[in-house]
């Protein structure tokens, strides 16, 4: 893995942290392309709630692996790596460094480290776990993964529809728990990747998670998920899943109030961001930057750059900033 993959240089931390502009900042500065790393972003039509970057954004930088999948597309950190690793490939003999910039943690794993995700999960498998949610939802699917692997349950939270779904589905396409597989892929050092994880304080980041639904609200998202609906997705499809879409789904379907849709998704979006936080801190060599929450991207590029780890790793590999 390490004589396969080019330097990279991956810009993460908590969702509303501020990625996306200090990455466009941090790209222009460099010179290079973002290669996003987010589960939800990669799906087309998808735009509002999973916070793509603007259409400015992607005209100042070019953004790779963004709305690249059809929703009824299974797209997964294995293919996250095989998309990912010739691009920053590619970006690396044009002299550029790669900068993936995203908070999904089993793609930048992928990415950097390897990870057997034990291929697609099969039809019949996909059939099964819709009977279970159609019969108790997630709290039918999690009790079946806490039984049947008590161990990648126990690393998962309850409401993770995504791993847990995952781990139930591996299970029953290939007769291995994740637990297992997680085993068979130990950490590997990496000592081509540089990775940075912005850290703000948390009272300034659950109020920015409150904010950006506000903003997302008034930019349609209803709306988003009406033509969603119209176009025939639904809870079968792996994207309107993700925290955020399943609860306006809900709304559009009259089974939950708006207000209260509101509330779940500021909390599961605060608990995601927890989870991330726990993930980066645990990664071995990562550099966190901590800020004040006030910084403009701009003033953020310029912190993460002027670190003393940032710039050895750039006179290392010969990377001007």
């Amino acid at each position: 893995m390490e004589d396969e993959t080019p330097p990279l240089f991956i810009l993460t931390g908590p969702t509303a942290c501020g990625k996306t502009g200090a990455g466009v900042e941090m790209a222009l500065r460099l010179g290079t392309e973002i290669i996003s790393a987010d589960s939800v972003q990669v799906y087309k039509h998808f735009d509002i709630g999973a916070a793509k970057p603007s259409p400015e954004q992607m005209a100042m930088v070019r953004h790779h692996l963004v709305s690249v999948a059809r929703p009824e597309e299974e797209f997964n950190a294995a293919r996250f790596r095989d998309e990912a690793l010739p691009i920053a490939s590619a970006l690396w003999a044009e002299g550029k460094l790669p900068l993936v910039v995203g908070g999904t943690g089993l793609y930048i794993k992928a990415i950097t480290q390897g990870l057997n995700l034990a291929g697609q999960i099969g039809k019949e498998a996909e059939a099964e776990l819709e009977r279970l949610w159609n019969l108790g939802g997630q709290k039918l699917l999690y009790e079946r993964l806490q039984k049947d692997d008590p161990e990648w349950a126990a690393r998962i939270h309850p409401n993770d529809t995504f791993r847990t779904r995952r781990g139930v589905g591996v299970l029953l396409t290939t007769g291995r728990r994740m637990s297992q597989i997680f085993a068979a892929n130990p950490d590997r050092p990496a000592p081509h990747v540089m990775t940075v994880v912005m850290d703000i304080p948390r009272e300034i980041l659950r109020k920015r998670i409150s904010t950006r639904m506000e903003e997302m609200l008034s930019k349609g998202w209803t709306e988003e998920l009406n033509m969603l609906k119209e176009m025939g997705y639904n809870m079968g499809h792996k994207p309107m899943r993700a925290i955020g879409y399943k609860e306006m789904f809900a709304v559009c379907e009259g089974t939950m109030d708006l207000l209260d849709a509101e509330e779940a998704i500021v909390r599961g979006t605060w608990a995601l961001a927890r989870r991330q936080m726990t993930w980066w801190r645990s990664v071995k060599n990562s550099v966190v930057v901590s800020l004040n929450g006030e910084e403009t991207a701009a003033m953020t590029a310029q912190i993460i750059l002027s670190r003393d780890e940032v710039r050895k790793y750039f006179s290392l590999h010969g990377v001007k900033a």
